[in-house]
């Protein structure tokens, strides 16, 4: 049985194709008619969208994808968005296109020409998109860590899985970075965010500064002993657990009752923006030498 065309239209947010529209039984005057009296608004060449609806963002993806042409798919941090694994739609959704395949121009979308194995390649709502683990990675790039921390705490997806896409997909834009960025989750990175940071304080001129320094009945990742300054490293969410974050709040509660100052950093924190670590620090310095 021919599947409604309304039905067919809802389904896809009001974004369709003419395969589609011709796959539910709708013919070619049919489609003519539609656009001429402005039921349906041409986008691109076979590609409409219902005149009676403001474009937002689910319309804005599909729009994206299907202008880019045959065998686009959404990626990155729009595809995360569109799993539905993080809360934030991107201004300007990232869409792969095969290497040689030339849509149309896409206004306010950026097209990555790459050849993605189609084991990373999946359908969600109608619409093509990386799939889960590809999509995590290189959201993950593209929006900083947590994107990968909060899709291993929730489940979504596991280290491992994320190992063999990422070593399928070694050679693409960013591979390094999220490379590194699984190898933290693996550790759970407050090691190496700790080894970068005592590099980061060697190299800022910064002195009165020790690691490992024992106050308050505990051992401080860094501490301006003089100041009351300490330096605490997270670790991932991923390696955390409820019992962990209470002692942690615990500390902190306790170093600040004895008039500690405490300033908590993130491997993401050190690692993409160490310039902003070490304002921080000697901010909390600055205002503890007038206090």
């Amino acid at each position: 049985m021919t599947e409604d065309p309304r039905a067919m239209i809802a389904a896809h947010d009001g974004v369709f194709t003419t395969r589609q529209l011709l796959d539910v039984g709708v013919s070619a005057d049919r489609i003519r008619h539609r656009v001429a009296t402005g039921e349906w608004v041409r986008v691109a060449r076979g590609v409409f969208r219902v005149g009676d609806r403001t474009v937002d963002d689910r319309m804005r993806m599909r729009l994206a994808v299907l202008r880019a042409g045959p065998d686009a798919a959404l990626a990155s941090s729009a595809a995360a968005w569109w799993h539905g694994i993080v809360p934030q739609v991107p201004a300007s959704p990232m869409v792969v296109a095969p290497h040689g395949r030339h849509g149309s121009p896409v206004d306010g979308a950026r097209i990555w020409h790459r050849n993605v194995d189609r084991r990373d390649l999946t359908e969600v709502d109608g619409l093509a998109v990386t799939a889960l683990e590809l999509t995590v990675l290189d959201a993950s790039v593209e929006s900083g860590v947590k994107v990968m921390d909060s899709a291993l705490l929730t489940k979504k997806v596991t280290v491992a899985a994320l190992d063999v896409v990422q070593r399928r997909n070694a050679g693409r834009r960013g591979s390094p970075r999220a490379r590194a960025m699984l190898e933290a989750m693996s550790s759970g990175a407050r090691s190496e965010a700790e080894r970068i940071t005592a590099t980061l304080l060697r190299g800022s001129g910064l002195t009165g500064w020790s690691a490992n320094t024992p106050a308050c009945g505990y051992v401080l990742d860094f501490a301006f002993m003089a100041s009351k300054i300490a330096i605490e490293i997270d670790g991932m969410a991923f390696h955390s657990d409820a019992v962990a974050f209470q002692r942690d709040r615990t500390r902190q509660n306790d170093l600040v009752a004895n008039g500690w100052t405490v300033l908590r950093f993130t491997w993401q924190d050190v690692t993409a923006r160490p310039a902003w670590v070490l304002a921080q620090v000697r901010t909390a310095l600055r205002r503890k030498s007038v206090a």
